[in-house]
């Protein structure tokens, strides 16, 4: 009986001892708040296997996830300090730079390299190489038009897109399959998946694969920020790293920790997405680099794309104003 005893109170006494423990562990951590480019998607799973398995905490910090609704949102909220570290298309950066509102903002981690964005025709439709829209009608939202990549498209693809007859409509993606239309411009994955599920569509023609390349969605913070935290920043980028790689081991454990964080998503479509988007995370210059490298000529590109088709002043913007490399991980 009396070992019993002793046992329940040396038992208590560790209990007691966590107890105490526990909140000053907690203490420990920097609460950081994460504003992703869009809402959570496959893409974004690195960010939750890095919660749900503790990376971020062994890191010292106490991290927050919060959706986006487009990267010109999440740099504004990077940029008023309200989020400390966001996802946001570099290219966005390069223009919110640029407009000199946003110069105090640097990318420091690429997390999509290869555009997605794509011209999506149905099966039979014809269109399988970029001169094979000349004659068609295109589907598209007004905004599609104005950020300038359709017409680099088709400049340096010798497309006459006087030829395309041009539907200006929210929704493109019916059009297409109603037949109203022979293509859309939209991400390969997960817009050309979503057409996909209703009728079988042509290879997507990547924009990336065809000379126009902007430079995705990046982990991005504010420079006084970072002057003051970059051992934080290169812990979170670690802790990303690391997760990166579990996803790629098992995307079904991905899948999990997703869904335990953002359990009301539609899990068939986030293991999809799991999948598929790996394939944009590198260029052809990246590929077989460090999950995150940014490659100069790749940023020189998406520069010289945003000069040439938004209006973004020639020479205005260097690669070194809105991309470091210095706080990348070292290579294992």
């Amino acid at each position: 009986m009396k070992h019993i005893r002793k046992s329940a109170y040396w038992a208590a006494g560790i209990a007691l001892a966590g107890a105490f423990a526990g909140p000053v562990h907690a203490q420990e951590l920097t609460p950081v708040t994460v504003r992703l480019a869009f809402l959570a998607g496959g893409i974004d799973a690195p960010f939750f296997v890095a919660l749900g398995k503790g990376y971020f905490e062994e890191e010292g910090l106490d991290v927050e996830i919060i959706d986006g609704d487009g990267s010109t949102g999440t740099i504004q909220a990077v940029g008023n300090g309200s989020v400390q570290l966001g996802n946001a298309g570099l290219g966005a950066l390069v223009q919110a730079s640029a407009a000199a509102d946003f110069d105090n903002i640097t990318a420091v981690f690429g997390l999509v390299q290869k555009d997605p964005s794509a011209i999506i025709a149905l099966e039979g439709s014809g269109i399988t190489e970029p001169k094979d829209i000349e004659g068609k009608r295109f589907a598209t939202e007004a905004g599609n038009l104005s950020d300038g990549m359709i017409t680099a498209f088709a400049e340096v693809n010798g497309i006459d897109m006087d030829t395309v007859e041009i539907i200006i409509t929210d929704s493109y993606q019916q059009a297409l399959l109603r037949g109203d239309a022979d293509f859309i411009n939209g991400w390969a994955n997960p817009d050309g998946d979503h057409v996909a599920a209703f009728s079988p569509i042509e290879e997507p023609i990547l924009f990336a694969d065809h000379g126009v390349n902007l430079l995705g969605s990046s982990v991005i913070v504010r420079k006084d920020w970072l002057a003051e935290h970059e051992e934080l920043v290169r812990g979170y980028l670690r802790a990303l790293t690391k997760a990166h790689a579990d996803v790629q081991a098992d995307p079904q454990e991905a899948l999990e920790y997703f869904m335990q964080a953002r359990p009301d998503a539609d899990a068939e479509a986030i293991a999809q997405e799991i999948e598929v988007m790996e394939k944009y995370r590198h260029t052809a210059s990246t590929e077989g680099k460090p999950f995150g490298y940014v490659d100069l000529a790749d940023l020189e590109l998406t520069i010289s794309l945003l000069e040439t088709y938004a209006d973004v002043e020639p020479g205005e913007i260097t690669p070194d104003e809105v991309y470091t490399d210095a706080y990348l991980p070292a290579a294992e």
